[in-house]
């Protein structure tokens, strides 16, 4: 089970602490979700895309469709519409993080970044699936973060 303090904490950096506190219900609509995929019953690219939907529609709700929001350094940026697809890439990475490390799901995570653009699967595939890849496997996983995503994305875990 995904905890909801992970939700709320993978989301302040793009909502900033207020408006995560004004949406309890996406909080937890979010949470359950997650916590309720299941490999073969649910499609990960689904997934991904109903948390973009439920992540863009509550912050165009709750700024009135302003789209402003106040992030933690208190720095008021304007969300692009860009935006909810990282930050559902970035949701992805808790339910990732707690996949069984066995061949079924790595198979699933490598088809997942296979036809989706995320960094949350590239993690998972080079962080916890690592004894499955060879060396030039986990070079061009490297080589794929590095070139295609911002630094900020990855520094946290990429060698």
């Amino acid at each position: 089970m995904i905890e909801l303090e992970r939700v709320a904490q993978t989301l302040q950096p793009w909502l900033g602490d207020e408006l995560v506190r004004r949406m309890p219900r996406v909080m937890t609509e979010t949470q359950r979700r997650l916590s309720t995929f299941t490999v073969g019953r649910d499609d990960l690219i689904q997934l991904s895309h109903s948390l973009e939907g439920l992540i863009y529609t509550a912050v165009r709700k709750e700024t009135n469709a302003a789209f402003l929001v106040t992030l933690p350094d208190g720095s008021c940026v304007r969300m692009e519409t860009d935006d909810f697809a990282v930050i559902a890439d970035e949701l992805m990475w808790l339910l990732f993080e707690q996949f069984p490390i066995d061949a079924r799901h790595l198979m699933l995570l490598r088809d997942y970044s296979v036809n989706v653009s995320s960094l949350s699967a590239i993690h998972a595939l080079y962080e916890r699936f690592r004894e499955y890849e060879t060396l030039d496997e986990l070079k061009a996983l490297r080589r794929v973060a590095r070139g295609s995503y911002p630094a900020f994305r990855w520094q946290g875990w990429l060698e």
